[in-house]
């Protein structure tokens, strides 16, 4: 079969929307398919980013309820829970009743690890500023941080983070800013895995983004 025949025959599988998608970046059905081998590399090395972010985030912020509120099962501290907004508070149930479905007892690693990227995101929050905010959380962060501008910037990263799990397109939509705002705020959490982190990714991301300009252009 010849080249462009597995190219149409490819093409002729995605979803419309997809397809046209990279033909409106340049029109060539040969390079919309490197675009997207393209795209899902880059997805790979931004969801390793944002989720070794994320792991670090969850860790920060439950330690710092925990010692807070005194009590390893802060997940059914009503001091705690009670000062969620709904949407919160049915994560935590739904977190519960997974594990209960799987004959796991609940215990703070479990909750934490079935709980969403949204969960801990929504923590940092102008409306739980004088409920969470001042009380502890703001000690996860450097002193003088701006609650506002945080939970901006971890909307952000969420955004982007979805978009992957969506199987969207990233290549044009920003990317970078939101990893490099990723990568920042890893780094205020903890140097060390900043630095392991980027260290892993920065090249290979510097190669993909190449690749990607160079069948755009």
């Amino acid at each position: 079969m010849a080249l462009m025949e597995i190219v149409d025959s490819i093409s002729a599988r995605q979803k419309p929307d997809r397809v046209q998608g990279s033909h409106r970046v340049n029109g060539r059905s040969v390079d919309a398919l490197a675009l997207h081998r393209f795209n899902a590399r880059l997805s790979g090395l931004l969801l390793e980013t944002i989720g070794g972010f994320e792991i670090v985030l969850r860790n920060a912020v439950v330690t710092s309820i925990m010692n807070h509120f005194d009590r390893p099962d802060w997940y059914r501290a009503r001091s705690f829970t009670q000062r969620l907004d709904a949407r919160r508070r049915t994560n935590i149930r739904e977190a519960c009743r997974v594990l209960e479905n799987r004959h796991r007892p609940p215990n703070s690693d479990r909750i934490v690890a079935e709980l969403t990227f949204n969960f801990w995101v929504a923590l940092p929050n102008g409306k739980y500023r004088e409920t969470f905010w001042i009380p502890f959380l703001r000690t996860v962060w450097p002193a003088g941080e701006d609650v506002r501008k945080l939970h901006k910037d971890l909307l952000r990263i969420r955004d982007l983070r979805n978009r992957i799990a969506h199987h969207e397109p990233v290549f044009a939509s920003g990317w970078r800013e939101s990893s490099d705002l990723a990568l920042h705020r890893l780094e205020q959490l903890s140097p060390h895995h900043h630095a392991w982190l980027s260290g892993r990714v920065s090249m290979e991301m510097a190669d993909v983004s190449a690749n990607i300009a160079s069948v755009v252009q």
